[in-house]
């Protein structure tokens, strides 16, 4: 067996054995087997989420994989990897764990599903891959993209050149089937991240193989989808997988992958004139037309949708790792991606007396609310409204990116670690175009428009080194480091003359943007075992931040320069099965580039940036209290955060044409409390179980007066102050249960539940499960799946699974997915 360090941060590298996950003490890992079956490699690590494994009284003490006896599964016998927080962090912050097996037992196609069911975590998915899927943690909300960081095998996925709906990290540069386990870490508390860490941190660990490696896998998903009016259908997608992993000449590895993705999402939004109805003569009589509220209780016709949305991804990956000595491996990494998304065929309710289509005509002149010289240029049974012709258009994007990784860790010396990795991601292309008519309509003459990302790249480094015991003295460890980023934007947008050939017109100068921002900093961090039971972590964090070379809207930024200190404490005592927790954090979040520079532009919605932006400034607090059970744990955390000078987008105005822009409102609070269980082979049975939920509380202790107009032209400003954070949900729970029918054959049954939240900065949304509301649900999901080894060495998986089995129709402002259908099939030799 081969030995390798336990404190490595993020030690993902190529070895030649299975490392099972120990208690993240500062020692020296020694538990890999070479040639263990999958299914005993992954059991042995379902209940080492977080610090879950029973007592844990010695730091330094190793748990062994014999303490949970695997069953003699016939499966997979897959690729390895070692992976492990470093131990300052694990510890500090309070952390959950996916495994492989958990991965298999989900209905994830994605990446970023793997982790729906962690506490006090939401993912947007609006269809399978979506590539607006953002994250939310905790207090930051699902657009508060800059507030979460993702990280595979050390490389960052977190996307800080955009915010907002669009911020999402780049999920599909890591195919499902590469990952091994994914850690969750929780809130600002450790000195080695920075203050994007205040919602909290996803490491995801690949796998590298240790022999000869074959594997492919394919599935298909079909969702019936009914909702409103005409835009029920049955919509159809498929993945496939293959990879191919070698260890040559027990220095060498070499791993191989591409993953397709072709998938087809229901309509995701409608055309709803919500700004007032008449009961007035005139308008061009049509029918088709769906009666609704709004979000706010205002009367509404909804008269078309989006149509169907269709993914199209291609990933191809290659790592290469080589050995320097036994302790030290270096990991080159490359991805490149292809993706496009087309919606070409926008649904249109309305028709006309004749039977035609209904595209729109003249839009109504209004002074106020009764003071219209055209109210409405439709009219369904005697009540006019507004088309607006410009929405039924198509749009499209295309884009390509290359991600490029160099890592090297492992033991420079017997006393000090290093983890040290060098990125660049580059947006090779991206362009995103839209139609103004649409392609049926009679008045069509080709115009749209198109944004051109043309450069969009960022370079980030981390060194950092660690002394599990500093200078020979094992009560005492060291983790320290440097960090840089930068972030490049350079952004166009121009007029379409003709849509279809995507032919340019005249560059829209008011949609310039360009900029840069750049972090260095430099962390120490230390843990202090002062007594058997008791311990002390003391860290902290000195960044200086720049923006320079901007300009937003054509108006050239001055550059700007600020520093910031986080000091960060932890402190534990764990006496036998308990584990009791204190960590306290002070995190300093700048501005991202396109908060600050990106300014954006559609027919119905504009979007401006605010270069003066000041950092977020937040206090953060976690108390944790944890029981250990045999092969499980319980476990409950009390958090507190406030954030002075929040970052958020405000919209200052809505009906036809939306306006937002990005601004410091003052100070946020946030109080909430987690509760988590985690059991194996309860009662001694096959039966594994998982519940955690969260009640939160997140308000506005301070902000300021909103100038803002409702949809129907009342002016309705109002103050910030005490009202709810947007996107934030009081209550969150999931559960996953799995039973192991025979040693080949589990059945899993999970839900989530979310409650239902304000999209509205002023609160005053009330309506509930109707399109642009932030509605509760209750998702159940169902998955079986069986494995068959054949006689030749090949090694097979078979799965159904249902996701939405309770057919619930939910909404995130955009519909949820409805019940969907899946089948997969999945081969290793």
């Amino acid at each position: 067996m081969k030995q390798f360090p336990l404190t490595l941060i993020g030690l993902f590298c190529a070895v030649s054995s299975y490392a099972a996950p120990g208690d993240g003490s500062p020692g020296k890992q020694a538990q890999s087997e070479s040639n263990r079956e999958y299914a005993g490699e992954q059991l042995a690590q379902v209940a080492e989420s977080g610090s879950n494994a029973g007592a844990d009284k010695e730091k330094g003490k190793k748990k062994k994989a014999g303490e949970i006896a695997p069953q003699n599964r016939t499966v997979f016998r897959e690729m390895v990897v070692t992976g492990e927080i470093e131990r300052d962090s694990r510890v500090t912050s309070p952390s959950m764990r996916v495994t492989r097996t958990q991965v298999e037992q989900q209905n994830a196609q994605t990446t970023e599903e793997v982790l729906k069911y962690m506490p006090s975590l939401q993912i947007r998915q609006r269809y399978v891959g979506d590539p607006n899927g953002v994250l939310g943690i905790r207090g930051a909300d699902m657009f508060s993209t800059a507030r979460s960081m993702v990280y595979a095998d050390g490389l960052p996925l977190h996307n800080f050149l955009q915010a907002s709906f669009n911020g999402a990290p780049r999920w599909s540069l890591v195919g499902p089937n590469e990952i091994d386990s994914v850690d969750i870490v929780y809130g600002p508390f450790s000195a080695e991240y920075s203050g994007n860490s205040i919602g909290g941190v996803v490491n995801i660990r690949t796998r590298m193989p240790n022999k000869q490696e074959f594997y492919a896998e394919g599935s298909v998903f079909i969702q019936p989808y009914k909702n409103y009016g005409s835009d029920k259908g049955t919509f159809i997608g498929d993945r496939q997988y293959i990879s191919y992993g070698n260890r040559i000449q027990d220095k060498f590895t070499v791993f191989l992958a591409y993953n397709r993705l072709e998938a087809q999402g229901h309509p995701q939004s409608y055309f709803i004139d919500n700004t007032g109805l008449f009961n007035v003569p005139g308008g061009t009589p049509v029918t088709g037309g769906i009666r609704t509220p709004d979000t706010r209780g205002t009367p509404s016709i909804i008269y078309g949708d989006t149509g169907p949305e269709k993914v199209n991804t291609h990933l191809f990956k290659g790592k290469f790792g080589y050995d320097i000595t036994s302790d030290l491996q270096a990991l080159f990494t490359v991805a490149y991606e292809e993706r496009t998304r087309n919606q070409n065929h926008p649904n249109n309710y309305l028709h006309t007396a004749n039977g035609n289509y209904f595209w729109g005509g003249s839009s109504p002149v209004c002074n106020s609310v009764v003071t219209c010289s055209n109210p409405g240029n439709a009219s369904l049974d005697g009540t006019r409204f507004d088309v607006v012709r410009n929405g039924f258009g198509s749009s499209r994007d295309k884009r390509e990116t290359l991600n490029l990784g160099l890592s090297l860790r492992g033991a420079l010396t017997p006393g000090w670690d290093v983890d040290t990795t060098l990125s660049y991601f580059d947006v090779l292309k991206d362009i995103r175009a839209a139609a103004f008519f649409n392609h049926a309509d009679p008045g069509n003459t080709g115009a749209g428009q198109l944004q051109d990302f043309r450069k969009f790249n960022w370079w980030n480094y981390d060194l950092k080194l660690s002394a599990p015991m500093l200078l020979g003295y094992d009560k005492l460890s060291f983790l320290t480091g440097y960090h840089f980023d930068q972030y490049n934007l350079s952004f166009r947008q121009y007029s379409l003359t003709n849509y279809d050939d995507l032919t340019r017109g005249a560059l829209q100068t008011n949609r310039n943007n360009d900029g840069r921002t750049s972090t260095h900093a430099i962390f120490a961090q230390s843990m202090f075992r002062f007594l058997p039971d008791w311990d002390i972590t003391a860290g902290v964090r000195q960044e200086w931040w720049e923006a320079s070379k901007g300009v937003a809207s054509n108006v050239v930024v001055p550059d700007r320069t600020e520093t910031a200190t986080s000091p960060k404490v932890s402190l534990g005592y764990e006496p036998r099965q308990w584990k009791f927790r204190y960590s306290f954090g002070r995190a300093h979040r700048f501005p991202v580039i396109a908060e600050l520079f990106q300014s954006l532009g559609t027919p119905t919605s504009i979007l401006t940036a605010n270069a003066l932006l000041k950092p977020e400034n937040g206090v953060h607090h976690n108390f944790m209290v944890e029981y250990g059970l045999p092969k499980g744990y319980a476990r409950i955390n009390v958090f507190r955060d406030d954030i002075k000078d929040a970052i958020r987008q405000i919209t200052s105005a809505s009906g036809v044409l939306t306006t937002s822009a990005f601004q410091n409102i003052g100070e946020v609070g946030t109080t909430g409390v987690e509760l988590i269980f985690e059991q194996r082979n309860i009662l001694g049975t096959r039966f594994d179980f998982m519940f955690n939920g969260t009640w939160m509380n997140s308000k506005v202790e301070e902000g300021p007066v909103v100038k803002f107009t409702e949809s129907t032209g009342v002016s309705a400003n109002y103050s910030l102050t005490g009202k709810q954070v947007i996107r934030l949900p009081h209550w969150r729970a999931n559960f996953f249960g799995t039973y192991h029918m025979t040693d080949a054959w589990d059945v899993s049954l999970s839900g989530r539940y979310t409650s239902d939240s304000y999209n509205d900065p002023d609160n005053k949304d009330h309506v509930n499960n109707v399109f642009g509301s932030q509605s509760d649900f209750f998702f159940m999901d169902f998955k079986t799946s069986y494995r068959y080894k054949f006689h030749n060495g090949l090694k097979s998986r078979f799965s159904f699974g249902i996701s939405n089995l309770n057919n619930d129709k939910a909404w995130v402002y955009h519909p949820y997915p409805q019940r969907t259908y899946l089948l997969e099939a999945a081969f290793s030799y």
